[in-house]
């Protein structure tokens, strides 16, 4: 009898991953790209994530920070069957804009919402047809073939993106200048910056040979070493390029040590001069 139950078992277990490949592939078959209007508030991070919506007997219950009223069009993405629930994928039709600030500009962003409906099947997957599934949807999802007619439906929102304010261009212009001449102006910063730490550096270098020995390899290495686009520059230290050296002694290692900071800041100073911007017309 164990043996019998413990086979009758493994043949469940085998046989439950094919009944649910092929229900979802009846499910995509008719879902997949197919129009809906959702009966329901939906909450997305209007980012590429599908965000989670559990969808559990008449509640729907979000976790995404934009609230979506009720009534939006979407196209369905995909279903994937799982074994306590099915989970359909919806990328909405209309965008919104999402609204941050960089310094002392209000700026905006076109975003695209995708929602994910994980909608509880009591434990009962494995049991369900298709019919028995869309019957689970209906409530939520009116399904149409094409986009015009569900258009159509009186459950359609109708929501549009709401309009960038007036004169955004001129914002986005005088964003653009006030991006160059903060750049110019942590430019400006970082070559001050380096000729003064170059200048604190020399008032410390050693009369002694070794070290002299030391700093002349120390800047030859960081010379060497240094590279990058003015964005990498910007953002080194003397770390990013310092290459480690077998010292021969404590004097030589000193020096070598300030050669690359020396050089460092030397190398930065001249190439960042190279790095100062102006607004595109």
């Amino acid at each position: 009898m164990r043996w019998y139950l413990g086979i009758s078992t493994l043949l469940l277990v085998v046989a439950f991953p094919a009944a649910h490949a092929d229900l979802q592939d009846r499910l995509n078959s008719r879902w997949r790209g197919a129009w809906v209007i959702v009966n329901g508030e939906l909450y997305s991070n209007c980012d590429s994530v599908y965000a989670n919506n559990r969808v559990s007997g008449d509640i729907i219950r979000g976790i995404g920070r934009v609230k979506l009223s009720t009534g939006e069009l979407a196209r369905v993405h995909k279903v994937d069957v799982k074994r306590k629930r099915i989970d359909i994928m919806l990328n909405l039709n209309e965008s919104i804009l999402i609204e941050y600030q960089d310094g002392p500009f209000t700026l905006y962003r076109e975003a695209s919402c995708r929602v994910e409906l994980l909608v509880d099947t009591g434990g009962r997957t494995k049991k369900l047809g298709t019919g028995d599934v869309e019957a689970l949807f209906a409530p939520w999802l009116e399904r149409y073939a094409r986009q015009t007619e569900a258009e159509h439906s009186p459950s359609w929102n109708r929501r549009a993106r709401r309009p960038y304010p007036e004169n955004y261009e001129q914002t986005l212009a005088d964003y653009r200048i006030w991006q160059v001449e903060q750049h110019n102006q942590l430019v400006e910063e970082r070559i001050n910056d380096s000729i003064d730490q170059a200048s604190q550096l020399l008032v410390a270098v050693s009369e002694n040979g070794d070290f002299g020995v030391g700093l002349g390899y120390g800047l030859v290495t960081m010379k060497a070493n240094i590279r990058g686009d003015c964005d990498r520059l910007l953002a080194s230290n003397p770390g990013t390029y310092i290459k480690p050296y077998d010292a021969p002694n404590p004097a030589w290692a000193d020096g070598y040590e300030t050669g690359q900071h020396l050089g460092y800041h030397i190398e930065l100073a001249q190439r960042l001069r190279g790095c100062f911007t102006v607004p595109e017309n």
